[in-house]
């Protein structure tokens, strides 16, 4: 009796191995799928990391620490603003040879500590009403006159005027801000800035 092939029955055993095949394929990557998802779920369950700050803690001394606190009560400032001012002022008022308060005290009266501050008339910006164009050298060596609008550039450019002010005055600082508001009303505008570093200079003396 000779073998005959059943065609039909070959193509539906092909058929039914192909599913299976199909089928184990499937449940393959749906198992790697399954897998992957575990582990994005666990990667984004985990907790990011604390930013960090701006000014490292060991950077804030006790004298940096209490006159941020007076001026950022005083002038309705958030602490931290308050701590990069008062911080910016100390390390320029250092490397520059001249009295920390003299620097914020004159940053209060120019600007009341507002560092985006344009005076529309004379086009004096930032914290210490900094006129560029009188000033060229100093305000390209922070990167430019749109750096006068930041906190450490303007600092270090009002900080570096008043030095030369003071030297150029043998260490009269009254003289030097007659030449620092370089307009009239000097007496008055002395008078304020002296109040000031009165002011900080006292609860320096608390710490």
């Amino acid at each position: 009796m000779s073998h005959v092939i059943d065609n039909r029955s070959t193509q539906r055993l092909i058929l039914r191995v192909l599913s299976v095949l199909v089928g184990l394929s499937l449940v393959l990557r749906s198992s790697d799928l399954q897998s992957e998802f575990i582990s994005i779920s666990r990667t984004l369950s985990r907790p990011l990391p604390a930013p960090t700050c701006r000014i490292p803690a060991t950077d804030i001394t006790p004298e940096i620490n209490v006159l941020s606190r007076d001026i950022g009560k005083r002038f309705h400032l958030p602490q931290s603003a308050a701590q990069s001012i008062t911080s910016a002022a100390f390390s320029a008022a250092q490397v520059r040879g001249i009295d920390p308060t003299l620097v914020l005290a004159v940053a209060a009266v120019e600007s009341k500590f507002k560092p985006r501050a344009v005076n529309p008339s004379t086009g004096a910006k930032g914290l210490m009403q900094v006129v560029a164009k009188w000033h060229q050298d100093k305000v390209l060596g922070v990167g430019g006159e749109p750096s006068l609008l930041l906190i450490a550039p303007n600092i270090n450019v009002g900080a570096a005027i008043l030095a030369e002010y003071v030297d150029a005055e043998g260490g009269n600082v009254t003289g030097a801000l007659g030449h620092y508001l370089g307009a009239a009303g000097a007496d008055s505008y002395v008078k304020r800035v002296r109040l000031e570093m009165a002011h900080l200079a006292r609860v320096l003396k608390s710490t």
